[in-house]
Formats: structure tokens, C-alpha cells, sequence
């Protein structure tokens, strides 16, 4: 599994940065969506992912 650092944007709160522990890049990006409609209650149309970067460690 690798880290990724996925950048999403929501309206009203502006950007958010989730770290995420996945397998792939799609995975890190549903988690880091998941994480996001549960602290955020916003739509998940609602929110745009703007970058998804593996991090080296």
C-alpha cells in the first residue's frame, strides 16, 4: 500500500488536503471523498478533486 495526498476543493470551505493509506490512486481518491462527505455533510457531487500525488516515504 502507498501514501497518496489527494487536494480536493468544497464549496463554502474552500480546500482540504487528505493523506491516505490505499492501494491505487481511484481508492485514494474514494476514501479521501468518503472522509470528506462525513466530516463535511456536502454532496459528493458537490466536491472537485484537484491534484492526487503519491508520497514518497
Amino acid at each position: 500500500m502507498k501514501w497518496y495526498k489527494v487536494e480536493l476543493e468544497i464549496p463554502i470551505y474552500g480546500k482540504n488536503f487528505e493523506t491516505i493509506h490505499a492501494t491505487d490512486k481511484e481508492s485514494a481518491i474514494k476514501i479521501a471523498i468518503k472522509n470528506t462527505i462525513d466530516q463535511y455533510y456536502v454532496s459528493e457531487e458537490s466536491i472537485k478533486i484537484i491534484i492526487v500525488r503519491e508520497i514518497n516515504t
